[in-house]
């Protein structure tokens, strides 16, 4: 049996999860598609961490990463580590970049910004998490990508990505290819397809468009990257079959387990 372990990214369903009730019904849509791992993400803000806890461990789903507020991390560390204790989750991270200029000394700024953090969140024996989209791969001095820079300049133990390859081929990068090269850096992947639509490049679900999944599934088996999680920030479709239909299709691959 395969190791590798499919999870939903609730961004996908944000829409239905910004109350307490609309979030225990998400959860268990997402459990009966036969999830049983997710990325807690997008959800309303008045929903806690022990809700989440009994909602998750009613459906027997495991919360394995979360995108939380930037500044709630910096500057409210200890208080997002309890949080994510209660609902047992390793992965503290962050949905991209923002409020800092997009140049090479703006990657170190983001990367000193978050040092502490990264060592408080480490100590605690869990990981913080980076999220890519395409500009971390523009090219500055010296033939540096922005993803480059983050790498270099920040704890290789304590910060590690959470690979989105969608936004990686975006950006001209070769997805399994940057998996070979940095499999000691990720943590988990995004996966959602690229398709052409009326000469525009679009999101879709899982192998029902043009990416080489076999080969980023093959290449994350070899190196030891475990955790998979589907998203669609856009979908032209209800969004829970939009869950089922990238599980499904990745089911059959057999390179995931049932568990």
């Amino acid at each position: 049996m395969s190791e590798l372990k499919l999870g939903a990214q609730l961004y996908t369903v944000r829409e239905y999860t910004q109350t307490e009730m609309d979030f225990a019904d998400t959860i268990k849509k997402v459990a009966n598609i036969g999830y049983r791992y997710v990325q807690v993400s997008g959800i309303g803000g008045g929903i806690s961490a022990g809700f989440i806890r009994k909602v998750t461990d009613d459906y027997n789903i495991k919360v394995i990463l979360t995108h939380t507020s930037p500044e709630r991390i910096k500057n409210e560390t200890e208080k997002v580590i309890e949080e994510h204790e209660i609902f047992k989750c390793p992965g503290i991270g962050v949905g991209g970049m923002f409020g800092v200029d997009r140049t090479a000394d703006g990657f170190k700024q983001f990367a000193d910004d978050f040092a502490k953090a990264v060592e408080k969140i480490k100590a605690a024996k869990k990981v913080f998490l980076y999220h890519n989209h395409r500009f971390e791969f523009e090219k500055f001095a010296e033939n540096q990508t922005g993803m480059d820079i983050l790498l270099k300049n920040t704890d290789k133990a304590g910060f590690k990505l959470t690979f989105d390859t969608y936004w990686a081929q975006a950006g001209g990068i070769d997805p399994a290819d940057f998996i070979k090269k940095h499999s000691d850096r990720i943590f988990a992947t995004h996966l959602k397809d690229m398709t052409v639509i009326n000469d525009k490049i679009e999101m879709t679900e899982l192998l029902t468009g043009n990416m080489n999944f076999a080969r980023i599934l093959k290449v994350s088996e070899k190196h030891n990257i475990f955790w998979h999680f589907v998203e669609q920030d856009e979908v032209r479709m209800n969004a829970f079959d939009s869950l089922k239909l990238s599980f499904d299709n990745l089911m059959k691959t057999g390179k995931f387990s049932k568990v």
